[in-house]
């Protein structure tokens, strides 16, 4: 469970003015899905599919279909074989456990359906988007015990166990482009600020998946992000104009056409180059709320899980930027 929600909780748990006993919940919904859509900025960029099933598979093309000169009338066609794969998204748990007293129910005295609502949102939006940029399943150092946790030791149920994140799949560049075993070459900035100079670099080492600028998104850590401002090829949103679509995190636009997204977690000296039709995100269970009370302790938990999945269509359209300036301790 994230530190925010515990603090929370522990909040919740107290009938002492100031300290969550201010407020009344009220039956919360069932379903908030909207919720963390809005504060995700992955749901908002890529394309999400239901998931009727725990698994749920795409075919994909990993060989295009070649096209030859045919000078002789009546000529019989070139055969080209055309080589498939297969992209399987299969369901990962997340979930959280809080309680409450029926003291603070009882006692507080206004409505904080809206603000547990949104906390419970944040939170569960933050595991999402942290997953689905830092994710790596096969970390190697984990603890069973949570407070034995650090940043290089993760605790074993941790949410960016779920899934390979962007930047981790962006790093793997052993392979073959052609069979889409690897990821486009690396950007190595080697320690230079973020600049639209290093974003192009990466859009030529995608080949043809940065041809159409329009269709790629940039996610940069807040240091570069902030680099960038000074950028005079940065259109920040404040410029896109009447009825311009923005998402969460978005803060401009390089040449008016990439779309820049600010995370707190990517990591610091790294950023993510991808087309926008190349992440999935495979929802087989929206988040949910159920309730139950535990008569004994006079208690009542709340149970709140989602079922999901993220992957991505081709390994070569992701491109990792390594190496940028990092602030120091005194920036």
């Amino acid at each position: 469970m994230k530190k925010g929600l515990r603090d929370a909780l522990r909040k919740a748990l107290s009938t002492t003015a100031g300290s969550g006993g201010d407020f009344l919940p009220t039956p919360l919904a069932t379903q908030f899905i909207s919720h963390v859509r809005d504060m995700n900025f992955m749901r908002q960029s890529f394309q999400t599919t239901t998931m009727t099933s725990k698994t749920k598979d795409y075919p994909k093309l990993l060989g295009g279909t070649k096209v030859y000169y045919q000078a002789t009338e009546g000529g019989t066609a070139n055969k080209t074989s055309v080589n498939t794969g297969t992209i399987r998204l299969t369901a990962k748990k997340f979930m959280a456990q809080i309680d409450m007293s029926t003291e603070v129910i009882e006692d507080a005295q206004g409505d904080i359906k809206s603000v547990i609502r949104q906390h419970f949102a944040e939170q569960f939006a933050e595991a999402e988007e942290e997953a689905m940029i830092v994710g790596d399943p096969d970390h190697a150092s984990t603890t069973a015990t949570e407070s034995a946790a650090t940043d290089v030791t993760w605790f074993n149920k941790d949410h960016r166990l779920s899934f390979y994140g962007l930047l981790t799949l962006a790093s793997d560049i052993a392979g073959e482009i052609n069979d889409d075993t690897r990821a486009a070459n690396r950007v190595n900035a080697a320690g230079l600020e973020m600049s639209t100079a290093i974003a192009r670099q990466g859009l030529y080492n995608m080949g043809k998946y940065g041809r159409v600028m329009k269709n790629i998104i940039l996610i940069v850590n807040p240091w570069s992000a902030n680099q960038l401002l000074d950028d005079t090829k940065l259109v920040t949103v404040d410029k896109y104009g009447a009825g311009a679509t923005i998402m969460t995190g978005e803060f401009g636009a390089l040449y008016g056409k990439i779309k820049v997204i600010n995370s707190a977690f990517c990591t610091n000296g790294y950023g993510v180059l991808t087309h926008k039709t190349n992440p999935i995100i495979g929802d087989r269970r929206l988040i949910k709320i159920k309730e139950a009370e535990w008569i004994s302790d006079d208690v009542i938990y709340f149970v709140l899980t989602s079922r999901l999945d993220f992957t991505i269509n081709y390994k070569g359209a992701l491109c990792q930027l390594h190496s940028l300036d990092e602030p120091s301790d005194e920036s």
